[in-house]
């Protein structure tokens, strides 16, 4: 074996220009896949400390229907139905508030328009809900001032900490007054910058809150709900609690099934399977270069026996078995491609620095995705070298030595 592996290091040296072209396809192929993999685990790991960031007992009410046993019957629905502000009523967040273990609940009524103090502007992700937001959505905290004291608080506002550093900078804005659409709201409280993941922070630290009843004002006083947002009691079963609120709903909507009531683990479920499938797809199309690199192989492979074929027949000659003329090609292309797939993950792990240095995002690679470079840069050189060391091992003796 130490001998094979050395004819074929010595082969390789002996063709520096030939052995870097060949090895190029390979290169690009697993730097490609490692690097997708690598975002993809990254971006999954962003969105799981979004989500843990909600609070371990949160469960959502969306509108539409999706089937968490098979995310992907999600089709079967009518897309409206995810964006919908008709399906869920403040008689569904009655129902829910019956069941035992639900400690906090609010409605979500989203709201659009600019904020603006004089000439200065923002545009907060405006949030119409309950005060007790806070506790079912853990993800908001207060910094100066204090929540609005119910849904019917009248023209209050807490802002997001991006916001109000957009109106007020370094100034106290407790007490201010700022306009939405040209109705006067005072800003009772500020939100704390959320302990999120950087990816995600201009989101979730730009969620401002104002009162529900306020909301449905500004929407032509039509009740818009978008979400309801529910926290369990801390000794509660929290998949008991989700099938609970089900249930209610399911009766509040007369047997009509069209929202889906999700758990903090169906939330990261549902997400990595998209995540997956996306990644799947992407790495599956960027693999088509490690195709193109093991022709390369094969195609160069050939070359080589060709070149050695008076090598070959003198080995048959002096007594050498098919097996050991096969290893021995096999063995050269499985180290090309072996060194390939290693320089592939050092340009991923390059990329994957350089990504991390100027973006939000961090990829991940982990021991799996380094086990699974070397894996498929050999499973490449044993598939594309075998026809070149099959043809080796097959050549007759005697035409093999008469070769020129």
């Amino acid at each position: 074996m130490i001998n094979y592996i050395t004819s074929a290091l010595s082969s390789i040296w002996h063709n520096k220009v030939r052995s870097v072209l060949t090895l190029l396809g390979v290169v690009i192929g697993v730097a490609s896949v490692t690097t997708l993999i690598a975002l993809g685990q990254g971006l999954k790991d962003e969105v799981a400390g979004l989500i843990e960031g909600f609070g371990p007992n949160v469960i959502v009410v969306l509108s539409g229907k999706i089937d968490l046993n098979d995310p992907g019957a999600a089709n079967k629905t009518n897309p409206a139905n995810f964006i919908a502000t008709d399906i869920l009523t403040l008689d569904d967040a009655e129902a829910i508030s019956k069941v035992p273990e639900v400690e906090a609940l609010s409605p979500i009524s989203l709201v659009t328009g600019e904020v603006k103090v004089g000439d200065k502007t923002a545009m907060p992700t405006i949030f119409g809900a309950y005060p007790t937001i806070l506790q079912a959505f853990q993800i908001l905290k207060i910094d100066e001032g204090q929540m609005f004291t119910s849904a019917a608080s009248g023209d209050k506002i807490v802002l997001s900490h991006a916001a109000r550093e957009s109106l007020f900078g370094d100034q106290p804005a407790v007490g201010q007054t700022v306009d939405l659409g040209g109705r006067p709201l005072e800003v009772v409280g500020t939100l704390a910058k959320p302990k999120t993941s950087a990816l995600f922070s201009s989101e979730t630290d730009n969620l401002s809150v104002i009162p529900f009843d306020t909301a449905t004002a500004i929407n032509k006083n039509q009740v818009k709900i978008t979400r309801i947002v529910i926290k369990a009691s801390e000794s509660a079963d929290v998949k008991a609690v989700r099938d609970k609120i089900h249930n209610a709903l399911l009766a509040s909507h007369k047997g009509e099934e069209n929202f889906t009531v999700m758990t903090q683990d169906d939330i990261l479920d549902l997400f990595n399977t998209f995540l997956n499938l996306a990644t799947a797809m992407v790495s599956a199309i960027a693999a088509i270069s490690l195709v193109v690199g093991g022709i390369g192989i094969m195609n160069i492979m050939l070359v080589t026996v060709t070149e050695r074929t008076r090598e070959i027949g003198l080995r048959k000659a002096v007594g050498a078995p098919r097996v050991a003329i096969l290893a021995q090609f096999l063995i050269e292309a499985i180290i090309i491609t072996v060194i390939g797939g290693l320089l592939g993950l050092l340009l991923s792990v390059l990329a994957s620095w350089i990504v991390g240095l100027k973006t939000s995002l961090h990829p991940v690679i982990s021991p799996l995705i380094v086990l699974i470079s070397v894996g498929v840069s050999t499973v490449i050189g044993v598939i594309f070298g075998l026809w070149p060391a099959l043809r080796a091992a097959n050549k007759d003796p005697i035409e093999a030595l008469r070769y020129e």
